[in-house]
């Protein structure tokens, strides 16, 4: 049959087929929605214009998720999020350059000549610098300021009769390191000597002490701090990459541009030469070698210990702060043959060699590869066994080391998880008063004390233990007294023979009775109460016997039943 009938009210719809019918409401399941941050905003000047220093961008909070869907980034209290990179400014980018001086205007003028002291002036602007040379007029703020020339000086306007000198030349570069030991200079030559009753001229040469972070500075690299990670374009998660920069900082922390530490440079890449030359010796140990002329040799192949092919220039580095770096080859190692209890298994020998990784800060581990290995066969290999070395103990250290069965110390070869120890020193330190720090590395107390522990299971202290002396059958005395309570550790007065002192410990390691004192307690409790009851059964009064009744024997009556047999 079909429908009927329909009904709707609101959202809600109810249906009827025949004999039944059923209701329909609308419902919704929301569905999850993640963190939405703004796209990535522009990045920010750097934050340096000479130097290395930093760049911004941002994203912000767009819509919070919900219903499960994916968190947002870590953001800032603006709810915003931070993307900062290394950046570098070139320090000759921008430059201050300066016009000619102004002519002297006289303040205070000897009205007969015109001629005084006075005041110039010149402009200086910050341009942008090109090969060609500075081209465009940029903003102030684009060069250092700390740079800036001066745009005004004082002057003086000689009269007729006074002798002139040139502009003063520049200052000579102060030795290295700064100290005021040393000096800078610079001069000026004379122009035109004075008239008879005019001005000598001045010293031509100034000199003034080197000081520090003042006319003298030091120059060192200097590695930025890491960006945050870096993304591919889309990305939201996942890997990345983080970078930072090299940097050139004087000695004042100012960032300046990288010549100047090329200068000076004490790491990075650079060339190594050597010189081969031509010498003559007799051949004794103690004749020295004197270098002739080199056409001696010009018949002589050069070979340095078997070596034909002598490079006599390289590239070498050294490695800056921070940096990591693979030391040289190692030789190679002895032929080592693969051996099961000194015996030759047939595979053959191998030889090692290595370069180690010098990590200068651990921050850069990740960067720097890992201990580089090479290997290559060999048949001339013998079996050697390896085992462990120790010194003795000197306080909580010793020295270990690998032995091979031929007697040289080796690095590799031994088991390290049969490594012994090299060092027993307790942490935290053992300070309580009779303690000591035991070959398991935990803090102990010495003999006659006993441990009392903390509850995270460090040493508290050492408690006094009483300590009984137990005579034996021998020993006529019939008492037990307490001795040595006061100097536990001394040894006992008596003779040889006579007794036996015993150490009872009723306490642990971890400050509680041990077991066997509770077990003695107990029998010693069982013991009272079986002593008690024996007396108590001792000494109770036994009952009286009950009187016998006085029976009788009553006479035996025999009575005849008339019975033939009887």
């Amino acid at each position: 049959m079909g429908v009927f009938g329909e009904l709707y009210t609101f959202e809600r719809c109810t249906f009827v087929y025949g004999d039944y019918s059923y209701i329909e409401e609308a419902c919704i399941i929301p569905c999850p929605s993640d963190c939405k941050l703004s796209e990535w905003s522009n990045w920010s000047r750097c934050s340096k214009s000479c130097g290395s220093g930093v760049k911004v961008r941002s994203k912000w909070l767009r819509e919070k998720p919900y219903n499960g869907g994916r968190p947002c980034p870590k953001l800032d209290h603006v709810n915003q999020v931070y993307e900062v990179v290394p950046c570098h400014s070139d320090c000759s980018q921008y430059i201050w350059v300066t016009e000619p001086w102004s002519v002297c205007k006289v303040t205070f003028v000897n009205m007969r000549d015109n001629c005084g002291e006075g005041v110039q002036t010149r402009k200086v602007r910050c341009m942008q610098n090109t090969a060609d040379g500075p081209s465009d007029h940029v903003e102030d703020y684009l060069c250092d300021p700390e740079e800036m020339p001066l745009g005004s000086r004082e002057c003086k306007l000689p009269c007729p009769e006074d002798c002139v000198i040139s502009e003063w030349g520049p200052w000579t570069r102060c030795t290295l390191p700064c100290n005021q030991s040393s000096f800078r200079q610079r001069s000026a030559d004379p122009i035109r000597q004075p008239a008879d009753e005019g001005r000598a001229c001045p010293n031509a040469v100034e000199k003034e002490p080197c000081n520090l972070n003042k006319n003298c500075f030091h120059y060192d690299y200097n590695v930025t701090d890491w960006s945050t990670c870096q993304l591919s374009e889309k990305a939201v998660c996942g890997n990345g990459m983080k970078t930072r920069m090299l940097d050139c900082v004087r000695s004042d922390g100012k960032s300046v541009n990288l010549k100047y530490c090329e200068e000076d440079a004490q790491c990075g890449e650079g060339t190594r030469t050597r010189n081969i030359s031509c010498v003559v010796s007799d051949g004794s140990a103690d004749d020295f070698s004197k270098v002739v002329d080199e056409e001696f040799c010009t018949d002589i192949e050069p070979i340095i210990d078997g070596i034909k092919k002598m490079v006599l220039e390289e590239t070498c580095t050294q490695p800056c702060p921070g940096d990591c770096y693979l030391k040289d080859w190692s030789s190679w190692s002895l032929c080592q043959l693969t051996c099961v209890n000194g015996e030759d298994l047939g595979f053959g020998g191998i030889q090692v060699r290595s370069r180690a990784v010098i990590i200068q800060e651990l921050e850069n581990q990740h960067l720097c590869p890992e201990q580089m290995l090479e290997t290559k066969s060999c048949d001339d290999g013998q079996c050697y066994e390896y085992k462990w070395m120790a010194s003795a103990w000197k306080g909580s250290s010793r020295t270990v080391w690998c032995q091979r069965s031929d007697g040289v110390n080796v690095t590799g070869g031994c088991l390290v998880v049969r490594q012994p120890d090299a060092d027993r020193s307790c942490n935290p330190p053992c300070s309580q008063p009779y303690s000591y720090c035991s070959e398991t590395r935990t803090c102990s107390c010495e003999e006659g004390y006993t441990e009392v522990m903390s509850s995270n299971g460090t040493l508290e202290q050492c408690t006094l233990i009483p300590v009984v002396v137990m005579p034996t059958v021998e020993d006529k005395r019939g008492d037990v007294k307490t001795s040595r309570a006061v100097h536990p550790t001394q040894p006992s007065s008596n003779p040889a023979g006579r007794g036996r002192t015993w150490f009872l410990q009723p306490f642990g390691p971890d400050g509680r009775l041990k077991t066997w004192v509770y077990g003695v307690a107990a029998g010693a409790f069982v013991l009272l109460i079986f002593i008690v009851s024996m007396i108590y059964l001792a000494c109770k009064k036994p009952k009286k016997p009950q009187r016998r009744q006085n029976n009788r024997l009553k006479p035996l009556t025999l009575a005849y039943d008339g019975d033939a047999d009887m």
